[in-house]
């Protein structure tokens, strides 16, 4: 019989981390629950690590190549069996408690396409940096959001929900869906977009999870790459069936013009830099954003 919960940890190259977030699933996963950790190919010390639990949920699968971080996510979407899917990237924590209040959220709404929390942003210590809310009011036991409310409040560039372990999958309705490999910086982000379109998501105000922010984890090419992406995304959001009605052309325009000018910023930096190549990227990304900016 199919658990009620998968927990799915991806992991690449995190040895120093992977142990504290595996506890922290097990500590929070009910005893029917199956936790799979999903290595793509780590050539670190992640095995040994994973080597040192014996736990009967817990089954730890190697990708034979490497899939990269959307690829990995969307494998653990492949092997999760449970009703609810959590996919708990492998330098997070869960808090005690965070699969039961976020499956009994699910619970009481049914229409929920997936279930999100407050989360905290912690450091290599586990100190906490600051803490992230989807909403400012909602009442304890949670409260539904939908996809106008989000492109409302994060004017589509701030992702508000979080990543993907602050959050709890309901499978059924999100058959289909796939992390699109295109992206690196927003794929979540536009993976929750796109999730919401298919119905809202129910948020609750309590703190579950912990992201950590870390030296190394994203590298400055990668965070370069973020103007481009939310680009990418405001030019897709026209291919959401509906998403017009939801989305207000005000929101997507404001969007184009801070890639606009954030990619323009980027290139000055890499021009003054001697990087020459990147730069000139950079003001492709620029004039591509501002192309889509006076697009009628």
């Amino acid at each position: 019989m199919a658990p009620r919960l998968s927990i799915c940890i991806p992991s690449f190259q995190h040895g120093e981390f992977i142990g504290a977030t595996l506890a922290s699933a097990l500590a929070s996963a009910p005893d029917n629950a199956e936790i799979i950790v999903l290595d793509d190919a780590s050539a670190d010390n992640t095995l040994e690590v994973l080597a040192t639990f014996h736990d009967g949920r817990l089954r730890v699968e190697r990708n034979e190549r490497r899939l990269g971080l959307a690829g990995n996510f969307n494998r653990c979407l492949e092997v999760a069996r449970g009703t609810y899917l959590k996919i708990l990237c492998d330098a997070d924590l869960l808090y005690p408690g965070a699969i039961d209040t976020l499956a009994a959220a699910l619970d009481r709404f049914p229409s929920a396409t997936f279930a999100t929390s407050a989360w905290n942003v912690i450091d290599d210590s586990d100190a906490v940096i600051e803490t992230m809310r989807c909403v400012s009011h909602a009442p304890p036991d949670g409260r539904l959001v939908d996809l106008r409310e989000i492109a409302a409040s994060s004017r589509l560039y701030k992702n508000r929900i979080g990543g993907p372990s602050n959050v709890l999958l309901r499978r059924e309705p999100l058959r289909g869906l796939r992390f699109s490999p295109d992206y690196v910086q927003m794929v979540d982000w536009d993976f929750w977009l796109r999730a919401l379109n298919q119905g809202p998501l129910v948020y609750v105000p309590v703190v579950l999870s912990a992201y950590r922010r870390h030296f190394g984890a994203t590298t400055a090419t990668e965070r370069g790459r973020t103007p481009e992406e939310l680009l990418e995304i405001s030019v897709g959001l026209k291919s959401l069936p509906g998403s017009e009605r939801a989305i207000a052309r005000g929101n997507v325009k404001r969007l184009q013009a801070l890639c606009c000018l954030r990619a323009a910023g980027s290139a000055l930096g890499r021009a003054a830099s001697g990087r020459f190549r990147a730069a000139a990227h950079d003001a492709g990304v620029s004039k591509r954003a501002l192309a889509a900016l006076i697009r009628q």
